[in-house]
């Protein structure tokens, strides 16, 4: 079936009203918990987190099912580049286009419109890089804030990120968190063979570690190690200066065979470098004198994270001498540290909502300390708006409006008069005050605590757009007459 012009873009609508309607209800620190039937088990699933509403939800009607897809896609988008804001940039997208598809009705050029709204974006993508501020102090109060004011889950992902390295896992009953040392290779996976069923990366849970300063050559050199570790129903981890191919084949085959779970790096080099790292990791690992063994081993593409190795490197650390960068280095490999967080819930659905919460925090604080903060509760798109107030053009009109949504569904939620919270800010000139949700009080949102990380804001604004923009230029919407929505257990994973 062929639909055109208005009658498309009306059917589209029609599902992405429906689904911002739904994610709407979970913004904010007074937003609402929405339960979500399972596919997998019995136990529905319930969250505040905006990105799994929307991933949720399906319709047997095409043409809002189209309209519904994209805007997950959108949201999959933000969270892949910067970690939050899904509501954000679901809100964003809908808004510009019901309220671009109301201007379009009038008559306006859609295309025009479109490109009006990213000049526009632009504009106020530059303002909010202005008025950005950079503190590390402030992380666990992004940690905070990203975590639904969480305390003892800010707690853990401030110290987590303090740490270094960090990685989720389940709990008990509370969320808790461990410090270990550890340490980062910037080798990745040797062959990607190794990397677990249906995934680019690879998992080992308390591997025996083996570590050679020479290459190996035979297969017979480590015959007795693998047996070993088969003997201990143990995965392990080798490390070597090089590996020929025939042993690689004969691990290749070990491992696909599940007959040892086994990970393998390699450390080339010149001069000593390769000689000193390797012999640090088997100081860090236990392994100078035979195995070693430590908590985990995560290893991608590009790096290699070793968790709990709690070797004896005293030894080690006095042979190194100088203060020569590459010696400081070294130094610095064996203070590292990493954190797992195991998360904590009386039940499978808190248990769920608080790994959502931990997400949240953990990727709005990483992407804090890399680009900064702006001030929170919408106060920062809200202050955006005003910039757009001098110009004429449909699209700044369009996304001036669009930008004062996310502070008036947090009213909403909140049941606080919008129009007053709005005359207020209208009239006020510093940036950084906006309407504290919690405290319902006008402040200073940096020194309150109440922020968003730059990247989340950003990210979600440049999403939006470019989904709301492609939306309002479509013309032509082709699609079956008879449908069935492919079922989220398909595609859609739980953590756990």
């Amino acid at each position: 079936m062929i639909l055109k012009g208005n009658y498309a873009r009306e059917g589209l609508l029609m599902g992405i009203r429906e689904v911002k309607r739904a994610a709407m209800t979970s913004l904010g620190p007074n937003g609402r918990n929405t339960i979500i039937e399972s596919e997998t088990n019995s136990i529905p699933r319930i969250t505040k987190d905006g990105a799994t509403i929307v991933k949720s939800i399906q319709y047997h009607d095409r043409m809002k099912e189209i309209g519904a897809s994209l805007l997950r896609q959108s949201a999959d988008q933000t969270n892949k580049f910067a970690g939050d804001g899904t509501t954000t940039s679901t809100l964003i997208a809908a808004s510009i286009f019901e309220i671009g598809q109301r201007f379009v009705r009038d008559g306006h050029d859609n295309i025009k419109v479109a490109q009006e709204i990213k000049q526009a974006k632009n504009r106020v993508q530059e303002f909010l890089k202005e008025i950005r501020t950079i503190d590390e102090s402030l992380l666990y109060q992004v940690a905070l804030l990203s975590s639904n004011y969480d305390e003892q889950i800010a707690k853990c992902v401030y110290e987590g990120i303090k740490a270094g390295n960090v990685t989720v896992e389940p709990g008990g009953v509370k969320t808790t968190i461990k410090i270990q040392q550890a340490t980062q290779i910037t080798r990745g996976l040797l062959h990607q063979l190794f990397a677990d069923k249906g995934k680019s990366n690879q998992t080992l849970n308390h591997p025996l570690v083996y570590t050679s300063l020479k290459p190996l050559e035979e297969i017979s050199e480590i015959v007795p190690i693998l047996n070993t570790a088969k003997e201990a129903n143990s995965s392990i981890l080798i490390i070597a200066k090089d590996i020929s191919q025939d042993v690689l084949s004969n691990l290749i085959f070990n491992h696909t065979k599940d007959i040892i779970q086994i990970g393998a790096l390699t450390i080339p080099g010149f001069g000593t470098f390769s000689d000193d790292l390797i012999g640090d990791i088997a100081a860090l690992c236990g392994s100078e004198n035979g195995l070693g063994q430590i908590v985990k081993a995560e290893i991608n593409q590009f790096e290699t994270f070793l968790h709990g190795t709690n070797g004896d490197c005293e030894h080690r650390l006095q042979q190194i001498q100088g203060d020569s960068k590459v010696a400081q280095e070294r130094r610095k490999r064996f203070d590292s540290k990493s954190a797992i967080i195991y998360v904590g819930g009386s039940s499978e659905a808190e248990l769920h909502e608080n790994r959502d919460k931990i997400i949240d925090a953990l990727n709005a604080t990483r992407s804090t300390l890399k680009n900064g903060v702006l001030p929170g509760g919408g106060s920062a798109y809200f202050h955006a708006s005003k910039l757009l107030e001098g110009f004429e053009d449909n699209g700044s009109k369009i996304l001036k409006a669009v930008l004062r949504q996310p502070l008036k569904y947090l009213c909403q939620n909140s049941h606080i008069n919008y129009g007053q919270i709005a005359e207020y800010l209208t009239n006020e000139n510093d940036f950084n005050i906006g309407f504290d949700q919690r405290k319902q009080c006008f402040a200073n949102m940096i020194d309150q605590g109440v922020i968003d990380s730059f990247q989340v804001v950003s990210q979600a604004l440049e999403d939006g757009v470019s989904l709301g923009s492609m939306l309002l230029t479509t013309d032509v919407a082709i699609f079956q007459d008879s449908y069935t929505p492919t079922p989220l257990k398909y595609y859609r994973k739980e953590f756990f």
